[in-house]
Parts: structure tokens; sequence; C-alpha cells
């Protein structure tokens, strides 16, 4: 035993000087920052490689690796945390102004043989997909990308998109996918997008790795490069640089980039990083002009203090004498409250922050820890801004998340919400970020302690995307499904009318003859598959952009404008006719008869009018044997009705033109003991006849429903609305009252209804909380999605948000939650039959709980008599409405009482 002891004491004395002279005690640590797309220890595998290289012949060095994610490489640059940083070529020309950065080498990669130290990217799309030829077919189109920021995987062709006539925020349906970048391919195979960019390099790839066959894409505005291996569909760019910081001295500097420059092609640091080489640094400048054209980064803390230091001792002085004053306070109560909010946030599923007035971390319940990047531990978060630990982007913005935007906005607010995405990690995650105060300073004034939840909720939105596209195309052929199919044709016939000497175009209605037989005969199998085939062929064919959707089982509907040109019904029936299905031992023809529907421009048709007689064209065709076209006759009657909705659409928008609508209010009354906070009318409208009498507008409500023209009519009702409230205004005093405006289902698809709202709100100086908007529980149905982004919309705006009707529809629950009105109208014939039916005495208590535990306010409709109202006032609705209380008067009769009221 003796002897193995001593033995080891001479191993370990042979060793010391061994290891000794691996790293001596006086060298420097230098460190080189890496910018990393995929996992930190993949990246340091790739480069660890070529730190030992450095160190082993720079003498007096040692080099150390650091990965760093894209927000990290900025904050480290900043910070003066690194001597040397490897990264892309767009980050690195942004740095550069700021932080003297300068390139050593650029790197050089072998691309099928060919050594290149410049990348490009393509833009693609299915081969099947012929009718895109160039980059202006993608107008309309969803194109994929890895992110607004990506520079190889989306700028570059953005630009060629943008160089071809369009504009990548009008013309274009952006689809950003994530890391890695082979996620834009697989959007484009499986059809989520038209087109796709990624960087040259990664189709080669992806195809020679066999994940794709060579022909399943093409290449779009193909250019031809001397020297460079792949195709191409925009200019080259230098590839990443490796740059010095101001902490390198210039002999390091020199000792760096002679070394990378003289690395061996064959060395092992250059396989692990796998390069063919280093070059001498090339012109980034014109990656300059991209870098200000597409990511032009909002105002920093710096930027900030640079342009108003002058604010910081006036600040501090106004700060500390406050402090002094409150710090014992302080300190007693936010004692007692932590134990209360950190019991309560940490068994929330939710992720949950807690930041104080700069924004600085407090607390991490451990679902916010799993977010935290994969290097960070949740110690070292602490104390923390709060962007310095989560790299946040806005989701519909190409800007980072603003902590100072989200803080001043809390100034005036007590809550506000925001969709990001958290940047770092793979894959990539949609939150729902909602920042409220916790301090007791009232609806204004300093923030001091906020609180963030982070809702995950990158499986919903997936799931929305697909929902959205299941939900206007059919599953079996990808065409449009009847609903979409009639929204497409009513947006078309729009189009064409209101274009001066533009002639109308045809709607065809086909249906293939005999294909019960094929079912029967055959098998349904085979059914779907020729319904399958014939709607692609049938695409192909047609000119580009033309609506085709599947209105049946084995029926279609096709809309061609005036400008698909003459002979298509023919050529489509002839196309029918030579069409064929190989099977096992035979080929299947089939054959079709066709209804055609010719449009006249300025008919005011009505799509859905249209389809039915174009179908009833296709019946008398098939009545006449099939495999034939038949011409829609149009009779004197048919005609004569067509004339008179034509006629009585041009009275509907002349009354909106000459303002001969009349805006009416009925008062919203609090029952019993209910808080409230101010006088509430709901507007109503009244239609003014020619002989000066009011009478219900239904009719032409009616005929504008029908033709899609209730939007204006909302827009008219708004702009009244804040006119008349604008007049009434006394300075100094609220409003002379509350008023809630109703929308149609129709104007949930308007995408700038809001912003309209919110010039007309600037332009009339009127407060957006005392404004609130009804939309029905029947419109929210049939139109979720849109309706759950209008109310969020509204709700950023200040506005509240009513859901009328509810009870009467079939809306759950469920749906209720997910809406979060701020306010829930009971639907009438709930609240009339309350004296003699206990069950819609039930279904209105239980309304009224829900909404009360989601922090909703309740009116009950339809109140008649006292008995209705009584039964309101023991189940503890907050309001009512009725003739009971209050018949309809003019708005501006009220608006001037009301003014007076405050005024006296």
């Amino acid at each position: 035993m003796q002897g193995l002891l001593l033995g080891l004491i001479l191993l370990a004395a042979w060793q010391s000087p061994v290891q000794a002279q691996a790293w001596a005690s006086e060298d420097r640590l230098i460190t080189i920052g890496v910018l990393t797309i995929t996992s930190k220890e993949e990246a340091k595998a790739r480069w660890n490689p070529t730190a030992d290289y450095l160190s082993d012949r720079i003498e007096g060095a040692r080099f150390e690796i650091r990965p760093l994610y894209l927000q990290e490489v900025a904050r480290a640059v900043r910070q003066d945390e690194l001597h040397f940083v490897h990264l892309q070529p767009l980050q690195f020309v942004q740095l550069r102004a700021d932080y003297d950065l300068e390139a050593l080498a650029t790197r050089v990669v072998d691309g099928a043989g060919s050594p290149s130290n410049r990348f490009g990217s393509v833009i693609v799309r299915l081969a099947e997909r012929e009718e895109i030829g160039d980059l202006a077919d993608l107008e309309g189109a969803i194109v994929a990308g890895v992110a607004p920021n990506a520079l190889g995987a989306w700028i570059l062709g953005a630009e060629e998109i943008e160089r071809a006539g369009l504009s990548m925020d009008d013309d274009i349906l952006p689809l950003y996918v994530g890391l890695p970048m082979a996620n834009v391919l697989g959007a484009v195979a499986a059809g989520r997008a038209d087109a796709g960019i990624v960087r040259a390099d990664v189709l080669t790839r992806e195809i020679e790795a066999g994940r794709y066959a060579a022909d399943a894409f093409s290449v779009l505005n193909r250019v031809s490069e001397p020297g460079y291996p792949h195709a191409l569909s925009t200019r080259l760019v230098p590839q990443w640089p490796l740059a010095s910081t101001t902490r390198a001295d210039p002999t390091l500097r020199e000792q760096v980039r002679s070394t990378l420059l003289s690395m061996p092609v064959d060395s092992p640091a250059m396989r692990a990083a796998n390069l063919a080489g280093w070059s001498e640094p090339v012109d980034y400048g014109d990656l300059e002009v991209l870098a200000d054209r597409w990511l032009t980064p909002p105002m920093t803390v710096v930027d900030w203090l640079r342009a108003y230091w002058w604010v910081i001792p006036v600040g501090l002085s106004a700060l500390l004498s406050l402090l002094l004053w409150q710090q014992w306070h302080a300190r007693r109560l936010l004692a007692r409250r932590e134990r209360e909010h950190r019991a309560a946030l940490t068994a929330m599923h939710d992720a949950v922050v807690t930041l104080d007035g700069e924004g600085r971390i407090q607390f991490l319940n451990p679902s916010a820890e799993r977010l935290l990047p994969d290097d960070r531990q949740p110690g070292d978060a602490m104390g923390q801004r709060l962007t310095d630990v989560f790299a946040l982007m806005f989701r519909h913005d190409t800007h980072d998340f603003s902590l100072a935007g989200m803080i001043e906005q809390l100034a005036t607010r007590r809550w506000v919400e925001y969709s990001v995405i958290l940047a770092h990690g793979y894959p990539r995650r949609v939150l729902n970020l909602t920042a409220a105060r916790m301090d007791d300073v009232g609806d204004h004034g300093e923030v001091q302690r906020l609180v963030i939840s982070m809702m995950d909720i990158t499986e919903l939105d997936e799931t929305s995307r697909q929902l959205a596209y299941r939900a206007t195309h059919d599953e079996l052929t990808g065409l449009l499904t009847r609903r979409h199919f009639l929204e497409q044709v009513e947006s078309r016939m729009a189009s064409a009318d209101s274009k001066q000497g533009e002639e109308g175009g045809m709607l065809l209605w086909v249906d293939l003859d005999h294909f019960r037989l094929v079912n029967e005969g055959g098998s349904h199998r085979m059914g779907d598959e020729l319904v399958r085939r014939l709607a692609g062929y049938l695409r192909v064919m047609l000119p580009p952009n033309t609506p085709i959707g599947r209105l049946g089982g084995d029926e279609f509907g096709i809309y061609l404008s005036s400008s698909a040109g003459d002979g298509w019904p023919e050529r489509i029936l002839q196309a029918i006719r030579e069409f064929r299905l190989e099977g096992d031992d035979q080929a299947l023809r089939t054959s079709a008869s066709v209804g055609v529907r010719a449009l006249a421009s300025g008919g005011g048709f009505n799509a859905a009018t249209v389809v039915e007689e174009a179908e009833s064209a296709c019946v008398t065709a098939q009545k006449l044997g099939g495999n034939r076209l038949v011409m829609f006759e149009e009779s004197g009657a048919e005609r004569t009705l067509r004339q008179t909705d034509f006629a009585e659409l041009n009275r509907l928008k002349e009354a909106v033109e000459q303002d001969r609508f009349v805006l009416h209010a009925q008062e919203i009354h609090a029952i019993g003991a209910a808080e409230t906070d101010g006088v509430r009318l709901e507007v109503l409208l009244r239609l003014a006849g020619e002989d000066g009498q009011l009478g219900s507008p239904a009719p032409l409500i009616e005929l504008a429903e029908r033709f899609n023209y209730m939007p204006q009519i909302d827009r008219w009702v708004v702009r009244r609305t804040l006119q008349g409230l604008s007049d009434h205004l006394v300075a100094g005093a609220a409003p002379p009252a509350r008023l809630t405006i109703n929308l149609s289902g129709q104007s949930m698809k308007d995408g700038e209804l809001v912003g309209f709202v919110r010039d007309e709100l600037h332009r009339h100086g009127v407060d957006p909380t005392w404004l609130c908007f009804e939309i029905t529980e029947t419109a929210a149905i049939a139109n979720f999605d849109q309706a759950a982004e209008l109310i969020a919309s509204l709700r950023e705006l200040g506005c509240l948000v009513a859901l009328d009707d509810f009870g009467g529809g079939l809306i759950s629950f469920e749906f209720l939650r997910r809406l979060k009105p701020d306010i829930v109208k009971i639907d009438g014939k709930l609240v009339r039959d309350l004296e003699h039916d206990r069950v819609a005495a039930v279904i209105v208590e239980s309304i009224h709980d829900v909404a009360r535990v989601m922090g909703a306010r309740t009116v009950g409709e339809w109140v008649e008599t006292p008995a209705t109202l009584a039964q309101l006032e023991r189940i503890g609705v907050d309001f009512a409405q009725g003739y009971l209380l209050h018949r309809p008067e003019p708005l501006v009769e009220r608006l001037a009482l009301e003014r007076h009221a405050l005024t006296d």
C-alpha cells in the first residue's frame, strides 16, 4: 500500500509540470463571441478547435469560445465583454457604426466543391404550382421565411419581390416559421405557403440529403453568378465576418487576422467549423442600406439618455425626495404583500414575473424559470432587466419588444396586453404577454411595481392557422369552400361594378354527369380521387387567380372575369370531356353539365343569387341529357326585381351621403345599489323619409347586409356619434354621457375599422373610455376569430366592448370567457320571460354569475314591466334597458340636456 501511494505521488509530481506548460499562469484570457442559431453546445463543439488553434499559435494568449444568441451578441458588445465576435453580416454593420467593430476575416464555405465567401437566397415554389410564373404572380400569396430580421431567409428575397413591383406590407402575406431554415421548405411542400425564401445552400443541402426530389421546387427569378455553385434568386452578399472590438489591442488583432488567413484547409479546426477557409475581409458597406431599410431599431435607453440627459438630475431630485418620505412605509407594506404575492404567483400555470418600476426582475415562478435561456440560472436573472433576460419580439412587428414603451403605457393604464415571440431557444414560442400594475397610485402616475404573465399559445396559434385554412378550403380538393367562394365572387363583382367601362364576367356551375355510378360501380375512393384530380386539372388550366370552389360532392363553381377572354365555358367543357383518370386496368372518362350565368356590368348582382341561377341552368343541362352547356335566361320579372334591389341600394347610399339617417338614444339605467360612473346611452338608428317622418331602417339594413354595405353605415354612425359627443363636451368636465354603438357582423371583417375609430377619436377629442361597442352573440359565433381580434384591438384603444343578446343563440360560456367582454347584455327574450318562466330565471342568474366572476357588468334588455325590473334587481343584474325606463329620443337633444346638467 505504501508503494502504491508513493507511485501516485510521483505520478502527480510528473504531471504537474506538463499541465503548467499547457497554459502559463500569465496567459491572457481572450473571449470570442460566436453567434449561434442552434444550441450553444453545438456552437462550442464547432468552434472550440478554432480557439485551441489560436491559443497554440499566439503566444501569451488563451482563447475561449462564448456562444451567444442574436440579442445576446448586441448586449455583450455593448457591455464590452468580448475581444472578438463572429456574427452575421447584417448585425455586424449595425454594431460597427456604434461600437467600432473591425472585420478581420470573412469565412469561406465549400458549396458543391466551389469555395465562396458570399451567399444568396432562393425564392421557391412547388414545381406543380405553374400559375406562379414569376415574382409578380406572388401578389396576394403566402410567402414563408424564418423571421422578419433574417437576412438569407427573408430580407434578400423581400428585396427582390419589391423590385418586382410588389409591396411586402400590402401585397404579400408573410408566414414566419422560425429556425431551422428547412422549416420554410416544409411549409411550401405542405401547402401552407405559396412560396418560400431560404438561403441557396439550404435548398441544395436538403435535396442532396434526399429530403426532397431534385425537381420538387421551382426557383423564381433565377439569376446566374459566375463561380457560385447554387441556384440563385437574389444578389450575393458577404459571408459572416470575424471582427475585433475595442477591447482587443492592434497587435492582438493582427496576430488573429494572420493566423486565421494562414490556417490550413485540412486542419481539424477548419473541418470542425465546416469551412473551406478564411479570406481577407470583403466590403460590407452595401449591407448598411439593407440594415436601415429592414432593421431600423426602436430608440434604446442609451439613445434616450443621450438625447434627454438633462431629465436625469431633475428626475432624480424629485425621486429622492419622494423615496425618503415613503421608504419606511413602503418597506413594511412590501414585506407583507410580498409573502402573499409569492404564494399566489408560484401556484399559477402561466409564467409570471414581477418587476420593479425600472423593469428589473424581482420574482420568477417555476413556469417562468422554464422560459429562461439554457445558460441562465434563475438566481442570475434576479435584478436584471426583463429584456436582458428574455429575448422578446413583437409578433406582428419587426422590432424587439420595448420595455420602456410598456412602462410608459402603464403610466396611464392599469394593464396592457401584447402578442410576442420568445426569440431565444428552439422551437420558437408565441406568448400572450399581459402586464399589470401592482402599486396603489391609482390609474395615473409613475409605475413602481408591475407583474408580467406570459401564456404559451404556440400550439393554439398553429391550430388557429390550420383551422383558418380549413374553414376556407375544401379538405379533399384544396378548392374554396362554398361560403368562401361566394365571398370571393361578391368581392370580384363589386370590383367590376366600381370600374367604369369594364364588362361583367360570368359564373359557371359545373356538375359531373353520372357521378353516382362512379361511386356505386367503382368505389367511393375512386370517386374522391376523380374529384381531387379533376379539381387540380381545372385549377391548372384556368387563368391565374380564378376563384374556383367545390360547391357539392361533384359540383364546382368557377368565376371568370371579363379579362379572362372569350370561349372559356366551351374550353372547360371540352377539357372535362378529354380528362382521363388512369386506373389499374382502364382509363375512367367523364363529362359534365355546365350552367353559365353571364353578368352585365353595373347590374347590382348578389353572389348567392347568381350562383343559384347558374345552378338552375346546370339542372336544365342535365335534363337535356348532360355533357352540354346551358346559358341562364333571365326572365322579365327577375330583371325587374334585380333593378328594384339596385334602386333600393342606391337609395340606401343616398341616405348615408345626404345624412338622412337620424341618431336616437335609449338610456341604460343602473339597478338598485349598482355603482354608476355617468349616464349611459345606447345609440339607435332611425331613417328620415322624404316627408321628414322618422321610420325604421330595418328594410334598408336588410338590403345593406345582402349587398355588404353595413360597414359604411357603421362608420357613419361612429362618425356622427363622436361628432355629437364632441359638440357637447364641457371644458374641465366629464363627457355628458357614456355612449354605446352597435356594430354589424360584416364590420368584424373590416380590417381598417379600428384605425378608423382611432382617427375619429383623435379628431373629435373624445376619451375612448367613454365609448362602448356592442356586437351581437350571433355575429360573434359566425365570426369568432375576427370578433376576438376586434375586441382585443378596441380594448387596446381604451374602449369598452359589450356582447349583445347573450343567451339567445348557441354561444357557450367558454366562448364568453375567451371573448372577455366588459359588458354582457342578456337577451331580451329571456328577460321578458322572467316573470313566468323559472328556467329563464335560472339562465339569467347563471349568465350574471359568470359575468361577475369575469369582472364584466350585466344589462337586462326589453324591460317593460315593474315585475321584470324587480326580478333583475333580485338577481343582482347591474343595469336595465327598456320602454319601462326610457323611450328613445334624439341623441343630440339628450346630450344637450346632460350638458346643461353638468354646467348648472
